[in-house]
């Protein structure tokens, strides 16, 4: 069986052979740019993940601003109206009350207010629904594993060594469920709407970030069987076994995007402007995912679900190699929209491996690029027992503080390549070599010098010697540089 990085690098380097070109890199827009932290109150995780000690289901005003003054007297500055700090109350979650939710978003308002920071709202759109059992008892608003229709017990979520069980998977088409979604989303939407109304009256607009749709949006996998569901949601759209679809992956990625929809419009017809919502979807590998696939269709959160004209796309952005290259891809491939780390750090939350790159370079990656805001989860999570844990250090030692006040500060953030072997770096040659190669293979005429070096690159991979084949990577790209002198 190939490891990831070999077939990884066997694709770079057909790529390459056949001269398809890269994607360049956008712009950013001229918008305020929002570094934000969230506060992670969220019940019911593991490892990790275990965000806090007896975290209650919400936090209280004191919370936010214990959690706010913490991190401005750590960065020193909370920045201006071009690039702000900010933070996120948790995630609003599906089961919390109306109350609950009206008292979160006022105070969380305050607290910015109060504070000079912004707010952004993080929702949780379906993951912790286990309270509503108005919903939970029927059968048509949970999701299945096949035409038999037998209700999922728990959804698979794999943020450490072993999977997590979580509330069963909605059936995101089920008319309740939308019936339900419309009702949230328009609370949530007119409470934000007065938030922003008071902030504009003092001027203070700038200190609204946005509202994030959604918490990693797909229809997952089934606890005990490890299975894909949404069998429920295509007999919503009028399949069934004697009359399947003829594309049922394709068919789910569809109720995938309608799903952020109905979020998106239920916030937006309160009153949130639509280029202050965003989605929030995970499709790259990004040491979460125990099968590590990449831009794979088993959660059906595909890349073209993050972009439409009721929202903009947001994505999760834990370091792998080549997770912004991809996400670089498709912002190009769709005209350059702003978008946002809806939620990152630099590290790995499924190994605890480096991701080799400062802080100062996993942010210029994102707000280099088109990003206008990242939202940083790890701070402050699991109290003092986890002070030292590594999720928590890749958010608060010493050069990731220096790294957030050169960005409040407006400076330019650099990014860096890793020193030494990495498969990162490796991976960046092989990409410049996809791009440049067949031109200057058609400028020089060099094709069989430039084909026997690849025939050898390839042979390095398929035998494993990593390091060979960084110095045969060189080597190439050597040879295009002399051959351009």
């Amino acid at each position: 069986m190939k490891t990831k990085i070999e077939t990884l690098l066997l694709s770079l380097l057909g790529s390459a052979l056949l001269g398809t070109a890269s994607a360049q890199s956008p712009n950013a827009p001229a918008e305020t740019k929002y570094l934000t932290f969230q506060l992670m109150t969220v019940p019911g995780a593991v490892g990790p993940m275990a965000f806090s000690e007896n975290p209650p289901s919400a936090p209280t005003k004191a919370q936010m601003e214990t959690f706010v003054r913490e991190i401005v007297k750590a960065i020193g500055t909370t920045g201006d109206a071009r690039y702000k700090l900010a933070f996120a109350p948790t995630h609003l979650r599906f089961d919390e009350s109306d109350d609950e939710t009206r008292r979160l978003i006022h105070e969380a308002f305050a607290v910015a207010l109060e504070n000079d920071v912004a707010v952004a709202f993080h929702l949780d759109d379906s993951m912790y629904w286990g309270k509503r059992t108005d919903l939970m008892s029927n059968p048509e608003n949970i999701e299945t594993a096949d035409w038999k229709q037998i209700p999922n017990t728990g959804r698979r979520i794999d943020w450490g060594s072993t999977p997590s069980k979580f509330d069963p998977q909605m059936c995101f088409n089920a008319p309740a469920i939308i019936a339900t979604v419309k009702e949230r989303g328009t609370l949530i939407g007119a409470e934000v709407k007065k938030g922003l109304d008071a902030l504009r009256a003092v001027g203070k607009e700038h200190l609204f970030a946005g509202v994030i749709a959604g918490s990693e949006t797909r229809i997952g996998r089934d606890f005990e069987t490890d299975r894909p569901l949404g069998f429920r949601a295509l007999s919503h759209r009028g399949f069934s076994e004697s009359n399947p679809p003829k594309d049922a992956d394709q068919e789910r990625v569809l109720v995938v995007k309608e799903f952020i929809q109905l979020w998106a419009k239920s916030l937006h017809e309160p009153g949130v402007p639509r280029e202050k919502i965003y989605c929030h979807i995970a499709f790259t590998a990004q040491g979460l995912d125990h099968k590590e696939k990449t831009e794979t269709v088993s959660t059906f959160a595909l890349p073209e679900v993050a972009f439409d004209a009721g929202y903009r796309p947001g994505f999760s952005t834990y370091p792998s190699s080549l997770a912004f290259k991809q996400i670089w891809r498709h912002i190009a491939a769709h005209g350059l929209p702003a978008w946002i780390s809806a939620e990152g750090t630099n590290v790995a939350p499924g190994s605890g491996l480096s991701s080799g790159i400062t802080m100062e370079t996993y942010l210029g990656r994102m707000f280099n690029h088109g990003a206008v805001m990242v939202n940083i989860f790890a701070w402050g999570i699991g109290g003092e027992a986890m002070r030292n844990h590594f999720f928590r250090r890749a958010a608060e030692d010493l050069e990731p503080l220096a790294a957030y006040g050169k960005f409040l500060r407006g400076e330019v953030l650099t990014e860096s390549d890793p020193t030494g072997f990495s498969v990162e770096l490796l991976e960046a040659k092989m990409h410049r070599i996809q791009s440049e190669l067949p031109a200057w293979m058609q400028k020089t005429g060099k094709q069989a010098e430039a084909m026997a070096l690849m025939q050898k690159v390839k042979s390095l991979v398929k035998e494993k010697k990593w390091q060979e084949v960084d110095k045969a990577a060189d080597d190439v790209l050597a040879m295009m540089k002399s051959g351009n002198n």
